[in-house]
């Protein structure tokens, strides 16, 4: 006897939801078994199940920065899993700095005609924000993005409201600037100050937000700044000993949501964790010492071992070494390479939840308009057609872009690298009808054509 429908697709969904985050080539790969799977794989409700039985959003790549007397990496995302390589906001030439990655979005400096100006980019949904720099004189600054929606989990945070703090110290070093973005203003906060004594300068390094408070490594004293964005307000906080990690250290949150600190010495990786008592008092305590030399990879015996960056929720240290830049992930001690060696500094992880309703390959027909009450109308999500297996690319950072319709045919015309395509929306037919090209919107022209047979005769055409 044949199991009830109902059943065997609740078994289905069980299956799916357990698909790991972290490969999400296999949501894809299951999405193109058969429609009703791809129906549960691209469910509002399915996916919010999906990410809650998940918890944290997962690394998908890495952006970084380096010192300021570096200058700027080849502007790139480096994916550390199966995804498409999101083209970079820089790779048309323009000059940008990245900044940030936090709750689905990144942050860049972007430099177009000698004005500077910030850019909020999501990698996944290809949505771009641009708002000016704040009313600050910098010389060496960091900045951190961050979601703004009261009570969000982070889970899913593409759109909505969202904040940037930005903070700087003084060409004449002797001050720290900060100042917060809201996107619901459109505007900076006036700047706060707090004077620089000897905290020398605001690091180019990736700060670490906890609650409303980011926390940021300052040069020399090997200080570090807290910034409360809410309240506006700058305060200082120290760091723990030893003074031998040389600048080379990371902040991190802890599992207790305490601030953290990383750092290597002797092929040691130190990491401590702040703890504040019942009065109020703060000190540091260490945590845990972790063996890197039989653990990392070194291209050599004099190789050193730096740690460049921190990914909180999914518990992942960056470390770099001669042989490259590798991941450890502190619960497992699982070490992984992704990324060939180079200069890193503040590596910034990329982390969202990559699903086949949000892959950017999806052409999403929200063509169909729906009456509602007192006459009013809305759009709805109609279909969504997954190109990347159906439209040839010419590579990997390829982007697909729909051009025209030809109504009553339905047929939707796509144009790729490769060339320009026609889609059949009733058969998913694909045919290739030009050559690659500038194209910006397809006429179709359609028409009978109906071969007539002329018969001649002497006196003429009959």
């Amino acid at each position: 006897m044949a199991l009830p429908t109902e059943l065997v697709d609740d078994v289905t969904a069980e299956i799916l939801l357990r698909l790991p985050p972290d490969e999400p080539e296999h949501l894809f790969r299951a999405s193109l078994v058969c429609k009703p799977w791809l129906r549960l794989l691209s469910d509002p409700a399915f996916l919010r199940r999906y990410r809650a039985f998940h918890g944290a959003p997962p690394l998908l790549g890495v952006l970084h920065r380096l010192q300021v007397l570096d200058g700027d990496p080849k502007p790139c995302f480096t994916p550390t899993t199966a995804v498409p390589a999101f083209p970079h906001p820089g790779s048309d030439g323009r000059d940008t700095r990245a900044l940030d990655c936090r709750h689905g979005r990144a942050l860049i400096h972007m430099w177009e005609d000698e004005i500077a100006s910030l850019l909020v980019w999501d990698p996944v949904t290809g949505n771009r924000h641009i708002l000016p720099e704040p009313n600050i004189d910098w010389m060496a600054y960091s900045a951190t993005v961050f979601c703004a929606v009261a009570g969000c989990d982070h889970l899913d945070c593409h759109g909505g409201l969202f904040g940037v703090a930005f903070v700087g110290t003084d060409g004449d070093l002797d001050g720290i600037w900060a100042s917060v973005y809201s996107s619901q203003t459109g505007a900076w906060s006036e700047p706060t100050h707090l004077k620089n004594g000897a905290y020398y300068y605001v690091q180019p390094r990736r700060g670490i937000l906890i609650g409303d408070e980011i926390y940021f490594t300052l040069s020399q004293s090997r200080a570090i700044v807290k910034y409360d964005w809410r309240k506006n307000c700058l305060s200082p906080c120290n760091p723990p000993p030893p003074e031998t990690y040389k600048g080379w250290v990371t902040l991190m949150v802890m599992e207790d949501s305490s601030l953290g600190f990383a750092g290597i010495e002797d092929s040691r990786l130190y990491l401590w964790r702040r703890k504040v008592n019942a009065e109020g008092a703060a000190e540091w305590v260490q945590h845990r010492v972790i063996e890197l030399e039989s653990l990392v990879p070194m291209a050599g015996n004099g190789d050193i071992a730096y740690v460049v960056g921190f990914a909180e929720g999914v518990g992942i240290i960056f470390v770099k070494t001669s042989a490259g830049l590798f991941t450890i992930k502190l619960k497992t001690g699982h070490v992984r390479k992704v990324d060939e060696p180079g200069v890193y500094f503040s590596v910034l992880p990329y982390m969202s939840f990559y699903t086949p309703e949000c892959s950017r390959f999806s052409l999403q027909a929200r063509t169909q308009r729906k009456a509602i009450a007192e006459g009013a109308a809305e759009w709805v999500q109609c279909r969504v057609i997954e190109l990347e297996t159906m439209v040839p690319m010419a590579g990997n950072g390829n982007w697909a872009h729909v051009v025209g319709f030809a109504e009553d045919v339905s047929i939707i015309f796509v144009k790729t690298s490769a060339g320009l395509f026609m889609i059949k929306l009733k058969s998913g037919h694909v045919r290739k009808v030009g050559e690659p090209g500038d194209y910006f919107n397809a006429l179709p022209y359609m028409s009978f054509y109906i071969p007539v047979n002329k018969i001649t005769s002497k006196a003429g055409i009959l």
